[in-house]
């Protein structure tokens, strides 16, 4: 860290005067007019009562929250926040008719000296086959005006894998699986994938070592060190067949010359690997494109390697193929139709054993 004279960068060099910052003002003594309940559920900017533009696709006239909760879930259940929706305390209560479901707290009061409380909800999988939904009304009773309920529709999704199955296993629509937890790691000669412990943006990193293995050669893809990591997804983008993988590797340069980019193979299952030399070619001295600015290579500190790949529901394996030695890969995420955006990724699936 610099010590400079003044605040508000926009580039690398320091501004010549402060400049204030954007400022958000919110009226704490005026009452929203959708109520004095607000209810945000997890994974979203949303609020309900109300009309804002991230209920739904739509942008406006959406209609009351739907939560869904897979069996493979790490997390193991999902929070809804109440909150105020201005300054008139009110009480509130959380209740659902269905014997499979848990609300915690079931009751709570709002105020400005407690302005929010985290409502958690799980479910007792022994009662439930399939998926089931149901409803949970969330009432607000303040002094001086109506009582009012909202709905919000719950659904529980019993995924079960077969017997005998040992792998990362799909859960709200995706597979997340750190590097370092591979199911098999291949040697080839004398070059091995090696753990990074605590490099990168969340657990850590692998990358072929030693460094000058394989009389400093590369391999071609499918010839080389791998990496597999057995996983089984319960559905497909659109439920098509295709699945897409996205390998988050560390940013580096090409320092083996114009010839020999650094790359990478992904396959999955039979098919072909795809080979992806990921960081752009550049003249001497000049960086790659997408390396700078705020959403580059370098302050993301991820390159994402994207692939498409057909695997209908099942069990498969993915592998990762070494071709150049200067590669760490941090995580990979398979989106079966329900990974969100976010900068770290999902949380890491379960690993069944």
């Amino acid at each position: 860290m610099m010590d400079q004279t003044h605040v508000m960068y926009y580039y690398w060099q320091e501004p010549t005067q402060n400049t204030m910052p954007p400022v958000s003002r919110v009226s704490s003594r005026k009452p929203n007019i959708a109520g004095v309940m607000r209810i945000t559920p997890e994974g979203t900017m949303a609020t309900w009562p109300g009309d804002n533009p991230y209920q739904c696709d739509q942008g406006y006239s959406c209609p009351p929250p739907t939560m869904t909760l897979d069996f493979y879930v790490p997390t193991g259940g999902r929070y809804i926040d109440v909150s105020a929706g201005g300054p008139t305390p009110f009480t509130f209560t959380a209740a659902t008719n269905a014997s499979w479901i848990k609300v915690s707290p079931t009751h709570g009061s709002i105020s400005p000296q407690n302005p929010e409380q985290r409502v958690e909800i799980t479910v007792d999988w022994t009662q439930v086959t399939g998926n089931i939904s149901t409803i949970i009304f969330f009432n607000a009773t303040a002094k001086g005006q109506a009582p009012f309920s909202l709905p919000v529709t719950f659904i529980a999704n019993h995924t079960v894998a077969p017997a005998g199955f040992k792998g990362f296993i799909e859960g709200d629509g995706g597979i997340s699986i750190e590097a370092a937890h591979a199911t098999r790691n291949t040697t080839v000669g004398d070059v091995t994938w090696t753990e990074i412990p605590d490099y990168g943006r969340t657990l850590s990193g692998v990358t072929p070592w030693p460094r000058l293995g394989n009389n400093e050669a590369n391999y071609t893809a499918g010839s080389g060190p791998s990496l597999e990591y057995d996983f089984y997804n319960f559905n497909t983008i659109g439920q098509a067949g295709n699945i897409t993988v996205t390998v988050l590797v560390s940013p580096s340069l090409n320092a083996f010359g114009e010839d020999r980019p650094l790359g990478l193979g992904v396959q999955v299952d039979s098919e072909a690997p795809q080979t992806t030399y990921f960081i752009p070619p550049a003249a001497p001295g000049e960086e790659p494109d997408a390396w700078g600015g705020n959403d580059g290579f370098v302050a993301n500190s991820i390159v994402p390697i994207v692939g498409n790949f057909t695997a209908s529901p099942g069990a498969h394996t993915l592998k990762l193929w070494m071709i150049e030695p200067a590669v760490v890969v941090q995580k990979i995420i398979i989106d079966t139709g329900g990974v969100k955006p976010s900068f770290l990724g999902p949380p890491e699936s379960i690993i069944l054993s």
